[in-house]
């Protein structure tokens, strides 16, 4: 019977608020297990458990019993410190801790010891992930070939049990093995992710909902559950929006600095104005948008501002006007840094150039720098995997052009 390892982590995409950056912890699981089970162990994460079981209870079965814990606390998640704290308190070895290079790791975390591994971008690089699957594996063959404690709670209170509190009397919790069926949260998730991908944005929203009833106040399932609220357009394209508004209140938007929760606020609060031309919402739209820039300094966020910045201006008199517009114009001047810096990144995709490509486009134009306009334009347009990007390119700065005349 193979040996088993338990993962700690979340999942879906979670922000690591200290840096502004945003990490695709699927993708680093999908690493993880690999590398577990080249070193010949099953494994599990808590999404993958059963459904129908009350998940509290087989979560603390799995930190007792599973041959092998690994904790990824690369985002500083509460509940994944809270399940490593129980690890160490119940086994005294067969824990190994990994996390993100970078992240400021707490007092008392920063004294375990940390294998650290990189994301490039939202996920881990091609190399970057071989390199972590390589060691990975390594260090699970050694967690399970010997009983070397690494436990700091064991460490420093020699009066515990000396091999914990896992009992050799009770095989039917040894063996208790966690399973992967239909309705488990996982399973969920991924239905949503195709119904999404497929544009059944009606089945998506009964997904979505499902996996919040599972999944408690997890902010990736909620943000998930808003914008495939708002894509469905049921049953009209107004009443969907502020259904995902509704949706969104419960992340407390105007006290996050999760740069995904402020880039749907604004997403649904710009077609919101577009479609209502309430001011409240170009203001909430440009509220999130300046706060998301500022948190994450990325591109996309900051081309956005910028243009809503300068749709506010078209409706202001002359002196505030003035001010948004170069407010406007200085954010398409770090915007073009930002891009700058953006194109020399190792694993960058076509499709990734090519936005890069468009929003030096557009932050020439807005800058009124007609040369570097033309010459972005042109290159844009080689880099366009569809006819639609460059679609949505020329209707975005056809627009701007119009709001700067």
């Amino acid at each position: 019977m193979a040996k088993r390892c338990f993962v700690v982590q979340g999942f879906g995409k979670k922000t690591d608020y200290a840096q502004g950056k945003q990490f695709d912890l699927d993708a680093s699981y999908e690493v993880i297990k690999e590398a577990v089970e080249d070193a010949g162990l099953e494994c599990f994460r808590a999404d993958e458990l059963r459904g129908n079981a009350l998940i509290d209870k087989v979560m603390y079965e799995q930190l007792l019993s599973a041959d092998l814990v690994i904790a990824d606390i690369t985002t500083l998640n509460f509940n994944v410190a809270y399940e490593l704290g129980v690890r160490f308190g119940l086994r005294p070895y067969a824990t190994l801790v990994v996390g993100e290079t970078g992240i400021n790791f707490p007092f008392d975390v920063s004294h375990i010891y940390i294998h650290k591994y990189q994301h490039l971008g939202e996920d881990l690089g091609r190399r970057e992930a071989q390199r972590f699957q390589d060691e990975l594996t390594e260090l699970v063959r050694n967690a399970v070939a010997e009983a070397k404690q690494d436990s700091p709670v064991y460490a420093f209170l020699p009066q515990l049990p000396e091999n914990g509190f896992l009992s050799q009397t009770e095989p039917a919790l040894v063996e208790r093995r966690p399973v992967a069926t239909e309705g488990s949260l996982r399973e969920v998730v991924e239905r949503a992710k195709a119904a999404m991908n497929d544009g059944r944005f009606d089945d998506a929203v009964n997904d979505w909902r499902e996996a919040r009833t599972m999944a408690g106040k997890d902010d990736y399932v909620v943000q998930q559950l808003a914008l495939a609220t708002y894509k469905s357009m049921r049953p009209d394209q107004a009443t969907a929006l502020h259904q995902a508004e509704e949706t969104l209140e419960f992340l407390q938007p105007h006290r996050s600095f999760d740069p995904e929760t402020l880039g749907l606020w604004a997403a649904v609060h710009k077609r919101l104005y577009e479609l209502e031309g309430n001011a409240k919402s170009l203001d909430e739209a440009i509220f999130a948008l300046e706060r998301g820039f500022f948190v994450k300094q990325d591109y996309y966020t900051g081309i956005n501002l910028a243009f809503m910045l300068d749709t506010k201006a078209a409706t202001s008199l002359d002196d505030l006007k003035h001010e948004l517009r170069a407010v406007a114009r200085y954010i398409r001047r770090k915007v073009i840094e930002i891009c700058h810096r953006a194109r020399q990144a190792e694993a960058l995709s076509g499709d990734e150039e090519y936005w890069i490509l468009a929003t030096l486009f557009e932050a020439s134009v807005g800058l009124g720098d007609t040369a570097e306009a033309d010459r972005w334009q042109a290159e844009s347009e080689k880099a366009a995997s569809a006819d639609w990007m460059n679609e949505t390119t020329q209707k975005q700065v056809m627009n701007l052009r119009a709001l700067l005349s």
